[in-house]
Parts: C-alpha cells; structure tokens; sequence
C-alpha cells in the first residue's frame, strides 16, 4: 500500500515519517464541596499535539530538510494533511535534527500544534428536503443564488413547491 506524503501549507515531504503521534486531551477540573462529594467538569478539549520522527534519505537529504526548516521559520498556521485523516489546522512548533550523521542520511523529529481557533466550517455539498421546504428555502439557508441551484438541479421543476425527501446538490 503506498500512502500519500504528508503535506503542509502544501510542501510535501519527501519520506513519510517512521513514526507519528496524536496528543489529544481534555482538561478536566475537580470541584469539591466541604461536605459531600467532588464534581468532575469537563472544560473542553485541548490542542491537539502532533508529533514525529523520521529519516530524510537520498543525495539530497540536506536539501530536503532545509525545505522543512525553510517551511518552520516561516511560522502562522497552515493546513497539516496526513495519510487517511482529515485536515488539520496547525501551527509548525519544532523541528530538530536527532542522531549521529550518516552519509546520505538525516535523522529528524517534528512537533506540530492544532491550531482550533482557525477552524473553518466544511461546507455541504448537498440538503435533502424536510417537509414544507422549497428550493427558495434551500437557497436562503445555504447562501446559495436559486439560479444556480436551479442550474444543479433540473429535475426540480418549480423551486415554490416543496420537494420532502429529495436530494438537492449544492455545488
């Protein structure tokens, strides 16, 4: 199986890592009362903390990690994409070289932070009708133009009259 390289900000690596991790956590907060019980409150999840260790190989494995190191110094966060996970927001937080020098091999490890707050809603790509909706519903709710709902849905014959249960493509 051949798995697709990480990418970030739209550099790709040119090896995947050896090894990598997903840190996630909550942060918990025990209240206790002076004659009963304590009470556990959940207060949210935490950035979630992804990290790494791999081997930079080939002739060019210098200019291999001076990209990565080129890609560090610029900082602010950018879209972090692993092998069958979903985007994440993130921010660059380390990246060391480890191990003795090899000819023609660079051993590296990498910390990467969840950047939350730069989440950006996924749009959808399609809405089936509840009852009493019509196209022009549709259109409002998703900010949509009803031209160019009409245009993806030419089966829809009147965009005034209500359609429940039909599927209709949103771009």
């Amino acid at each position: 199986m051949t798995l697709v390289p990480i990418k970030f900000k739209g550099v790709q690596w040119h090896h995947n890592p050896r090894e990598i991790k997903f840190e996630c956590e909550k942060s918990i907060n025990e209240l206790k009362s002076p004659f009963s019980s304590s009470y556990i409150q959940n207060m949210g999840r935490k950035n979630m903390r992804i990290s790494g260790s791999g081997e930079l190989y080939g002739s060019d494995c210098m200019e291999q990690f001076s990209k990565l190191f080129k890609l560090f110094r610029q900082g602010g966060t950018g879209i972090l994409s692993i092998p069958h996970m979903p985007g994440i927001y993130a921010v660059f937080e380390s990246l060391k070289i480890t191990g003795e020098p090899k000819p023609d091999i660079l051993c590296y490890s990498f910390v990467f932070r969840e950047a939350m707050e730069k989440k950006i809603p996924v749009a959808p790509s399609a809405h089936i009708m509840k009852y009493g909706e019509t196209l022009w519903d549709v259109s409002y709710m998703h900010d949509i133009p009803i031209d160019l709902l009409i245009r993806l849905n030419p089966e829809i014959k009147r965009p005034d009259e209500s359609q429940e249960g039909f599927t209709v493509i949103l771009c």
